[in-house]
This record gives structure tokens, C-alpha cells and sequence, in this order.
């Protein structure tokens, strides 16, 4: 984002400096040009006046002496013609070809040519002039030509443009500064409120946010701070009510259970009370979950704020296993419910997550195959570490899972509808996912290569 707020800044600051500094090194040329055409203009009006006498005293000697005086002080080639175009005197070496030839013509009719090149460090080094000698009656007699050297001048136009060159970096230089620091100051607020919204996605809490830059981010990083205190005291709140409602509730049925295990059971009320003490125990089973998945929440929200009162406490939060390991205890069941359950051979692994919790997940991933994945289905567990992490793959290759049911697994309190005499509470995976957040890791869930359902518990590595 720096970038795309720099670049156009920077854009329009050289943009303005060329634009200023272009016309200053323009008028800086224009002003050496004028410069040096005023001097020889004076140099000329002294070799005209001498080129006049001698023309018309015919003392072409003297005019080539002064003629060589005047080529020793300036360096300028100097040539005087008379009115056919003959050369009279002459100092230096000033070639005749179409373009002077073309000067001294309009020169003879009375027209000085004065005008001089704008002066620029790559133009030429020479430019000629010239311009006519006047005798009376206003009749040209003759053309005086010069070879006006523009080193000098170029020398000066060079180091002045250097100096213009200098400070227009030194201005690019200091908006630069000053635009970065501005862009700092803008886009600091913003870093920090997308760090926080990370955060919050990812549900740890977010670094305290302090107001700064401009008036409306101080705002609004007033009111990002506000809302994620209201939103985090909210949540808290619900997971206190669900786990102040699940023990509230405990005492209640364990009463409700008293009394109608006290009852007596004749052959009429046989079936109804059974279907009381399934209810029964149904409801507990749903009370207990819910206690479990209020503990679990609890623990996910506070490591992602970078507390663990358990670990502080002396609780482990890891284990050294394998997959066969912690599948044995599993087999004779999924083998009663018609499932085969295989395992990838490998070593042991040292998963970060305390041994109670793992096995808490592996119970309700391997419960939720033998309900749904069907008889005869394979269910495979593989347990792996490699460079990027650690894996747990719970898969199965049943073909009783619908797209519709994978995008809506982990929904509280939803359970899958195929086959009615599947009991549960629905919230299994959502406990697993708040046991995986607490343990720093995550529930993925996708359909397996082998038709069913996949849920990859992942650790990666920091």
C-alpha cells in the first residue's frame, strides 16, 4: 500500500520540478545567449569602424593588423569582404561555404545577422555572424563576418544547469522525505487496524490499538478498539451462559433421574419409562457436551490471547504416540459396526496437544465414521511429521456423504439426517475444532480420495 500511495506522489512532485526547473535553465541559456550577443555586438562596432576606414582609404595592411589583435584577445575567427565578396583582411580561419555564403549576402543589403543559437552544453561549438559596413548614403561597402566562439559560454551554461540539476534532486530528495514520512503517518493507523482485523479473524486477541494519524483513522481505530471489546465481552458472555445453563441444568435432572428410577414399574408403565430414561439420558449426554465444548472454547480463547491457566497449572499439552497407538482401543467397535480400520505405519510423533484431548478428538472422528460412512466402509488413520508440520488424517471411504452435508459440518448442533436411528448432540465436530484452536492448531474437513469424508488435524510449524 506504501507503494501505491508514494509512486503518484512522486510522480507529480518530479512533474512539478521539471516543469519549474526546465523554464529556469531555458531563461538561464536565453540570458548567457543575450549576454554574449551584446558583447560582440561591441566588438563588431569596433571592427566595423576600422573595416570602413581602410575600405575606403584602401589600408587593407592596418585592417589585417588590427585584425590579428583582435583575433589574439578573443579567439574568434574575423573575416572582411568587400562589396564584390572579395576577401580584404581576414584573421583566423573562416570557411566559406553555402550558410556564410547566405550571411554575407543578406549582411550586403544592408540587413545585420545577429542572431545567435540559444547557448546549451551540446550545441554547436562556433556560430557566425555578420553584418554590413555602412558607408555614406547608407551603402554597404562591405561585410565584416565572425566566428563568435561559444565554448565559454557553454562552460558557463553547463556548471549553471549542474547547479539547477543539483537542486532539483535535493527537492526530490526532500519531498521523498517528506512524503514517506506523511505516508508513514497515514498509513500507520491502518497497518494496525489490519494487524487487529487478523487477529480477530483468527480469533487471538488483538494488540490494544492507539489513535493516531489523521482525525477520521483516530476515530475509527476508537471505534474498532470499542467494538472488539463489546464483541469479545459478548462471546464471553455466552460461553458463561452455556456453561452456567449446562450445571444449572445438572441438578435438575439428576433429580428428575431420582424419581423416576423410584417409580414403580409395572408392565403398563414399562414402556414409557424407558422412553423417559433414554430421553433422560439423551439430555445429559447433550448437557455434557455442551460443558465440554464451553471448556473448550474457554481454553481456545484464552491461548489465542497467549494464556494457558491449565499449563501454568502443571497440565501436560503434549504426547509421544503413534497411529496404532491411540486406534487399538478403537477397533472392536468400528469392527462390530461392519468398518475395517487401518492405520499408516510410522514413528512415534510428539503431538502438542495433551494426551486426554487427542484421544477426546479421535473419539468423536472415529464415532462420527462408524454412524456415517456405512458398513463395509475402510476407515484409515495416518499420523505424520514432516517440514511443515505435524498431521492427523481421520478418512473414510464411504459414499453416504453429500456436498450439501460437507459444507454445513462443523454447525452446531447439526447432525446428518440419513439415518434416523443415529443418535448424537451435533456438536462433536465443533468440539474437536475448539479443542484443535486451544492446542494451536486446526479441523480441516474435505472429502477423501476415497469418497468420503477427510478431517485432517493440523499443526504447523512455526
Amino acid at each position: 500500500m506504501k507503494v501505491r500511495v508514494l509512486l503518484p506522489l512522486l510522480v507529480f512532485g518530479l512533474i512539478a520540478v521539471v516543469a519549474v526547473l526546465i523554464p529556469v535553465a531555458q531563461s538561464i541559456a536565453d540570458s548567457r545567449t543575450q549576454q554574449l550577443a551584446l558583447q560582440r555586438t561591441a566588438a563588431l562596432d569596433q571592427v566595423v569602424q576600422r573595416a570602413r576606414t581602410a575600405l575606403v582609404q584602401g589600408d587593407a595592411e592596418g585592417l589585417q593588423t588590427y585584425l590579428q589583435r583582435f583575433h589574439a584577445v578573443y579567439a574568434e575567427s574575423v573575416l572582411v569582404l568587400d562589396e564584390s565578396g572579395d576577401a580584404v583582411a581576414s584573421a583566423g580561419d573562416v570557411s566559406r561555404d553555402e550558410r556564410v555564403d547566405a550571411l554575407v549576402t543578406a549582411a550586403s543589403r544592408a540587413l545585420p545577422q545577429l542572431v545567435l543559437p540559444r547557448v546549451t552544453p551540446w550545441g554547436a561549438d562556433t556560430a557566425v555572424v555578420a553584418v554590413p559596413v555602412i558607408a555614406a548614403g547608407d551603402l554597404s561597402t562591405g561585410v565584416v563576418v565572425l566566428a563568435v566562439d561559444l565554448r565559454d559560454a557553454q562552460t558557463d551554461v553547463s556548471r549553471a544547469w549542474a547547479v539547477i540539476v543539483v537542486v532539483g534532486v535535493l527537492l526530490l530528495s526532500a519531498l521523498m522525505g517528506a512524503s514517506l514520512l506523511w505516508t508513514r503517518w497515514i498509513l500507520r493507523p491502518v497497518r494496525a487496524l489490519d494487524a487487529a482485523v487478523a487477529d480477530v479473524t483468527a480469533h487471538r486477541d488483538p494488540t490494544p490499538l492507539r489513535p493516531s494519524g489523521p482525525p477520521e483513522l483516530r476515530r475509527l481505530s476508537r471505534a474498532f478498539g470499542e467494538m472488539t471489546a463489546e464483541v469479545e465481552s459478548s462471546l464471553e458472555q455466552q460461553r458463561g451462559f452455556v456453561a452456567d445453563a449446562s450445571h444449572q441444568l445438572r441438578t435438575p435432572l439428576a433429580a428428575i433421574r431420582l424419581r423416576v428410577d423410584g417409580l414403580p414399574r409395572g408392565d403398563e408403565a414399562e414402556a414409557e419409562l424407558s422412553a423417559v430414561d433414554a430421553d433422560l439420558d439423551r439430555l445429559e449426554h447433550t448437557v455434557e457436551r455442551m460443558l465440554t465444548l464451553a471448556n473448550a472454547e474457554h481454553r481456545a480463547s484464552a491461548q489465542s490471547q497467549g494464556r494457558d491457566p491449565a499449563r501454568d497449572e502443571g497440565a501436560v499439552r503434549e504426547c509421544t504416540v503413534t497411529a496404532d497407538e491411540i486406534t487399538d482401543r478403537h477397533r472392536d467397535r468400528l469392527e462390530v459396526a461392519g468398518l475395517l480400520l487401518t492405520t499408516a505405519p510410522g514413528p512415534a510423533v510428539t503431538v502438542p496437544c495433551g494426551r486426554a484431548d487427542l484421544d477426546e478428538m479421535l473419539d468423536v472422528l472415529l464415532d462420527n465414521a462408524a454412524k456415517y460412512a456405512g458398513p463395509a466402509a475402510e476407515v484409515h488413520v495416518g499420523l505424520a511429521q514432516d517440514a511443515d508440520g505435524i498431521r492427523l488424517v481421520v478418512e473414510d471411504s464411504g459414499t453416504r456423504l453429500a456436498d450439501d452435508d460437507l459444507a454445513r459440518m462443523g454447525t452446531r448442533f447439526w447432525r446428518a439426517g440419513r439415518d434416523a436411528t443415529q443418535t448424537g448432540t451435533g456438536l462433536g465436530l465443533a468440539i474437536v475444532a475448539q479443542l484443535m484452536r486451544a492446542a494451536g492448531g486446526r479441523l480441516d474437513l474435505e472429502r477423501s480420495a476415497h469418497g468420503g469424508l477427510a478431517a485432517r488435524l493440523a499443526w504447523e510449524r512455526s
